[in-house]
């Protein structure tokens, strides 16, 4: 596995964990975070702030929300995840369920940015 592959492993752990010092010590200051339409409300989002702000608004409708990180993989310089949802709507109480993908760059141990994407497919798709 490559070391890129381990950074944001870890990363996500910790987040997972609720260790969010530890996974902010493994971004970059200036990392950019992007929500990719067909994704809701795109956004591009900056800084460690900017992460945090990311997964606050993904999260902020449900009420109970699970992200499960599938096997990552190396794709050239770049790292992709996909991360596996279940949440109940705050409100509603509807059930959702889906898998997004994530895809990573990494520089000297830092990730320096993170773009979310709907499909596994639109995903492999940016980087052409």
């Amino acid at each position: 596995m490559s070391r890129n592959v381990d950074v944001v492993r870890a990363a996500l752990d910790a987040f997972g964990s609720g260790d969010t010092e530890t996974a902010l010590a493994l971004v970059h200051p200036e990392i950019v975070s992007r929500r990719i339409a067909p994704l809701p409300d795109p956004h591009t989002y900056h800084g460690p702030e900017g992460v945090l702000e990311m997964y606050a608004d993904w999260t902020a409708d449900f009420g109970e929300f699970e992200l499960n990180p599938l096997e990552p993989e190396q794709v050239g310089e770049r790292v992709l995840m996909g991360l596996h949802q279940t949440a109940r709507g705050r409100v509603s109480g509807v059930p959702v369920e889906g898998t997004y993908w994530f895809l990573f760059a990494v520089e000297d141990g830092l990730i320096v940015w993170q773009d979310a994407f709907a499909t596994r497919e639109q995903a492999l798709d940016s980087l052409r």
